[in-house]
Formats: C-alpha cells, sequence, structure tokens
C-alpha cells in the first residue's frame, strides 16, 4: 500500500518550482509541462493540484505573500511599532524575497489584464496600507508624539517607497544592496516624520 500523499507539502514543492522558474526564466518558461518535470512528477499529478497556469501562478503568488507575512509577523511580534523592521521585512534583502519579488512582478504582469488577479493585487495593497498606518499609530503610544502626522497618508508614502525601493532593487541589485535599501528607509521614515 503506497504512503499517503501529504496534499499541502506536494502543492506548496510545486510552487517553489514555480518561483525559481519565474526568478531565473520569466513567466512564460513557466509551462505545466516544465513545472511536472522539474518535481518530478506527471503532468497529470500537477494538474490535479492546478487546473492551469493561472491557479498556478495565483498560488505561487499567495505562497510568497505568505512567507512575506511570516516574516512581518516575527517582527511585528517582538514590537507592534517597529516601521523599518516591517519594511525590510517586506524588501528584496535576501535570495529568498528577491525570489518573492520576482514572482510578485510576474504576478502584477497578469493583474494588470485580469480581474482576479488585479482584486488580489488591490487586496494586498490595502492590507499593507493598514498595517503601515496601525504601526505608525502604535508609534504615537511608544514614542514621543508626533506632530501633524497623518497615519494612512504616510503609509500611502511609505508603500510609494517600498515599491520603488524594491522595483530598483530588483534591476540593480548592485546599486541597491541591502545596506543602501535599508539606509534609503531610515532616511526616508526620518523625511515623513519630519524628524530631526
Amino acid at each position: 500500500m503506497p504512503a499517503p500523499v501529504d496534499q499541502e507539502e506536494r502543492r506548496q514543492k510545486i510552487t517553489d518550482i514555480v518561483a525559481q522558474i519565474i526568478s531565473s526564466d520569466g513567466l512564460d518558461a513557466v509551462t505545466i509541462r516544465e513545472v511536472a518535470a522539474a518535481a518530478g512528477y506527471s503532468t497529470t499529478i500537477v494538474t490535479h493540484y492546478f487546473a492551469n497556469k493561472k491557479d498556478l501562478l495565483l498560488y505561487t503568488y499567495q505562497a510568497a505573500a505568505a512567507r512575506a507575512q511570516a516574516r512581518v509577523d516575527k517582527v511585528l511580534g517582538e514590537n507592534e511599532a517597529d516601521l523599518q523592521g516591517y519594511l525590510e521585512a517586506l524588501l528584496p534583502l535576501d535570495m529568498d524575497s528577491l525570489r518573492d519579488w520576482r514572482v510578485y512582478f510576474a504576478f502584477w504582469q497578469v493583474a494588470s489584464i485580469d480581474i482576479d488577479f488585479a482584486k488580489e493585487q488591490r487586496r494586498r495593497m490595502s492590507q499593507v496600507r493598514k498595517i503601515l498606518a496601525a504601526i505608525i499609530t502604535a508609534q504615537f503610544r511608544t514614542a514621543r508624539p508626533i506632530q501633524d502626522v497623518n497615519p494612512e497618508l504616510v503609509a500611502k508614502r511609505l508603500l510609494t517607497v517600498l515599491l520603488g525601493v524594491a522595483v530598483q532593487a530588483i534591476f540593480d541589485p548592485k546599486g541597491w544592496s541591502a545596506a543602501r535599501q535599508r539606509k534609503f528607509l531610515i532616511e526616508e521614515i526620518d523625511m515623513q516624520f519630519a524628524r530631526k
């Protein structure tokens, strides 16, 4: 009798392979056949878990987002007002997060023309803005109050900065090292709060 299959573990293995293919060869290289071959499965097994490439990409995007959320949860579990830590948890500072950003870019390409993917993207961005606003509000409680700061507006600005830094880090990794990304964020946070 064959050993039972862990369905979620198999899905995760497949999406890890998809993320690697996207990261190294781009979205067009992702095919059910290519993924099955890389996983050592038949195409029937892959299509058992994912009906088509769209399903595969959506699940891969959600898995990348879940990894980012785990990094965020760790940071905020230690300090709910750690704005710098939160933003760093979302940036492409290492190989794993860099791979996830390449998945996000592939997802954005599809989201620009697909209603369901666009809805998912809006939901994720809204979630990030809400968490940023909550962190900024928490800073009012844990540090010296910062006058005339609108948490929602600062959250929108910092999300825009986060996306911009990530894009530059993807396309210019030497110019936007992890150290430079961190330094830039510190400067931007200070500017947003008009700290001296």
